[in-house]
């Protein structure tokens, strides 16, 4: 029988929330007549709502004192079932302290005795990500359904378009988008000499060059935009996710790390590079329409260090020339 009210405690990473649309666009098509809960960072519930994946939406705090509210809020609400999809304790401690009578998560954590479905997970790069929630749901009885392409609302659109024009691109005006930090580390960092002499590249094939990141990334993606030169600016910390999403979304390419804002770009079905370090590809890749992962895995790949000890021999492999290659197949390709 089909739930009337489901809780879903989100993951905490833009890309997983990303990998995480298959299964939230299965169980909405199996579904469709319930209400969902979505828990999860704030800065990511905005994503899921968007896309009407969930009605309502509880931000999910750090201090422990705001948690035990929401964990209040969430038993309120009721919901049926619980589907858990980071491997935390406290994320299967909400979905326990709910009520729901169905809860499934992943095995971890010593955690299994709280969930009614606790499957094993598979060893990390055996399943992409994404086809490990499907599997997770789908012991719930939920079938897989094709995924839609990630369509900025308009307001974001809006605010796109005034960041860039701010920044001095002008309307109509064919860019890249370049994303050349990642929150998890220098192990999945391509060098920043590398991204400028890239983006020169692009810029020498009719492009401007946006610079993309967040507030705290803002001083790095300054030195890349001013290395590249007067076709490349920065918006680093000047647009909210839905703002980014729309700009990704516009974008002739997007060449990225391993990172949030790959995902981001390849869901809304922009030309995507992903370059890869330290992780598994075959794990967390990016999924979209067009998609190229760059990753010349060295024999003590993966590793997931978040710094190298040996001098990333992982992105070392990864060329300008190589990059220039495939972004030329991809803007090929579009054109």
């Amino acid at each position: 029988m089909a739930p009337d009210r489901v809780l879903v405690r989100l993951p905490n990473w833009l890309g997983d929330v990303l990998m995480a649309r298959p299964a939230l666009h299965a169980m909405r098509a199996t579904w469709p007549g319930a209400r969902f809960l979505g828990v999860g960072p704030a800065a990511l519930l905005g994503l899921t709502a968007s896309e009407g994946l969930v009605e309502e939406s509880l931000p999910w705090p750090r201090d422990a004192a705001a948690r035990r509210a929401v964990v209040a809020r969430a038993r309120a609400w009721a919901p049926e079932t619980a589907v858990v999809l980071p491997s935390s304790f406290s994320s299967a401690w909400l979905a326990w302290n709910s009520g729901a009578r169905v809860r499934a998560g992943f095995r971890a954590e010593a955690r299994q005795w709280l969930l009614t479905h606790a499957p094993v997970r598979p060893r990390r790069g055996d399943r992409h990500q994404s086809d490990e929630f499907l599997d997770l749901v789908g012991l719930l009885g939920v079938r897989e359904v094709a995924v839609p392409l990630l369509v900025p609302a308009p307001p974001a659109t809006q605010a796109a378009r005034a960041a860039l024009a701010e920044a001095g691109v002008r309307d109509g005006e064919p860019y890249a988008i370049l994303g050349p930090r990642s929150a998890y580390g220098p192990a999945r960092e391509w060098f920043a000499d590398r991204f400028v002499a890239a983006a020169q590249g692009l810029a020498s094939r009719g492009l401007r060059v946006v610079v993309c990141g967040t507030a705290a990334e803002s001083a790095a993606c300054a030195a890349v935009a001013a290395g590249v030169g007067p076709a490349a600016v920065s918006l680093a910390g000047r647009t909210d996710l839905p703002a980014l999403a729309a700009l990704a979304a516009g974008a002739r390419l997007a060449l990225c790390n391993d990172s949030g804002l790959a995902h981001l770009a390849a869901a809304t079905g922009a030309a995507t590079l992903q370059i890869y370090g330290s992780a598994a590809s075959g794990w967390t890749a990016a999924r979209g329409p067009r998609v190229r992962v760059l990753h010349r895995a060295p024999v003590c790949s993966p590793c997931w260090r978040r710094t190298c000890l040996i001098g990333t021999r992982c992105l070392d492999a990864v060329s300008v020339a190589w990059v220039l290659r495939e972004a030329d197949r991809l803007l090929t390709e579009a054109a």
